[in-house]
């Protein structure tokens, strides 16, 4: 029983804060400075919170810093779905380039974007560095690198791009990425997302210090939710019942255009 709190917590964060991310990114339209402004505000509230907590040694820092992580993570997603920073080639891919040079016109297209990540990142190392709670800074590197775990797949070629997610200024997106039934990156990031997965998972199930057993239950969860994410990828879910009540149902033409094009552009 000491398990659900957490488990529900972590479950229950990531989910509610996606949904509401998808819902603002994909109807934001004319007020995405707003919303920007607004998830600007939160991301100042849950740094301002990574300061206050990186000391604290107690479940309630975990839960806090795990918030401010996800606060952080947010807005910098809003930030690159919205358009705002996203890189200095915001053009779809020219048909007929190679594979190379559709991974360098790839980085390019979210150059920006992955440069504010990695700085994030270096300021969260720099605020936690030598503090007891590093909760904040490991909920968000997981994130980063299953983001590019995802990413590098999506490249190699993936089953489903779930392009009905992908706000319609970034559907240009499409044509960096591939589909296939498997690429050889698949089986490594899957078999060592399991390891890493049953590693924290023993460490909290050994754990008799509070404060570590709810980090490791969190950054357990939290993984094992990008793991279903990359399966996602794969094998093919109901997930519009999971997230329909952000897409509105406002997206099918343009979603099927853009898989339509996609489809000509990489041949049969």
């Amino acid at each position: 029983m000491e398990f659900l709190f957490p488990v529900a917590f972590a479950i229950l964060t990531w989910w509610l804060s996606t949904l509401l991310l998808m819902r603002c990114i994909l109807r934001a339209k004319r007020q995405s400075r707003v919303v920007l402004a607004s998830m600007s505000v939160i991301a100042i509230v849950c740094l301002l919170m990574l300061l206050e907590t990186r000391d604290w040694t107690t479940p309630l820092g975990v839960y806090l810093a795990f918030l401010s992580a996800l606060g952080l993570w947010a807005w910098l997603e809003a930030s690159y779905f919205l358009g705002f920073v996203t890189g200095p080639r915001p053009e779809a891919c020219p048909p007929g380039a190679s594979n190379k040079q559709r991974f360098i016109f790839g980085i390019q297209a979210s150059l920006y974007h992955e440069l504010a990540v990695l700085l994030t990142v270096a300021i969260i190392f720099w605020l936690t560095y030598g503090a007891p709670n590093l909760v904040a800074l490991w909920v968000f590197s997981l994130l980063w690198i299953m983001r590019w775990s995802a990413k590098l797949n999506i490249f190699l070629g993936v089953r489903n791009l779930h392009l009905e997610f992908w706000p319609s200024h970034l559907q240009y997106l499409a044509s960096y990425a591939k589909t296939a039934n498997m690429n050889p990156l698949y089986p490594l990031t899957a078999s060592l997302s399991l390891l890493m997965f049953f590693w924290v998972t023993t460490k909290a199930v050994s754990s008799d210090n509070p404060f570590e057993f709810t980090a490791f239950v969190l950054v357990a969860v939290l993984l094992f939710l990008a793991i279903l994410e990359h399966v996602f990828l794969m094998y093919r879910v109901p997930d519009q019942k999971l997230w329909g009540w952000a897409l509105g149902g406002t997206k099918g033409k343009a979603v099927s255009a853009t898989a339509s094009r996609l489809r000509h552009s990489q041949g049969p």
